[in-house]
């Protein structure tokens, strides 16, 4: 079974890392993007290890990633920090925590989609519904 846990600090992260660093030519907006279980606060241990790969020479040193400004992680990791922000304020606003939001959600939805269905049912039952004709008296 796949962990998030064994994943981070794996051989096999290493080769990913390397492979979205060559695949994307150094940028670190697009690796950090593809990279599996990586946040914005993992950016400098994905740094080293790129870093290591690129003094190992197993990757070759890109001008975009060597010569990144200070400004641009920055504003990466600004832009982070406000989508996180946005998504936060979205929760609030639906009225879901953030443990149980997915399953949470889905019950919700269910129910409502349960009361459409029963409201439809009674409407048809009622509308179709077959009024017995009155019996007239013997005579």
């Amino acid at each position: 079974m796949w962990s998030q846990k064994k994943y981070r600090g794996s051989a096999k992260e290493r080769v990913d890392l390397g492979r979205l660093y060559v695949e994307y030519d150094g940028d670190m907006d697009s690796i950090m993007e593809s990279a599996l279980c990586a946040e914005i606060d993992d950016e400098p241990r994905i740094r080293g290890i790129l870093q290591s790969l690129i003094d190992a020479q197993k990757i070759p040193a890109l001008r975009a990633f060597t010569h990144e400004s200070a400004q641009r992680r920055r504003n990466r990791k600004r832009q982070v920090e406000m989508e996180r922000e946005e998504a936060e304020a979205r929760q609030r606003d639906m009225g879901i925590s953030s443990e149980d939001s997915l399953s949470a959600l889905i019950k919700r939805r269910q129910q409502s989609r349960e009361q459409k269905f029963s409201s439809l049912m009674s409407h048809l039952e009622e509308k179709y519904r077959e009024v017995e004709p009155k019996k007239k008296g013997a005579k």
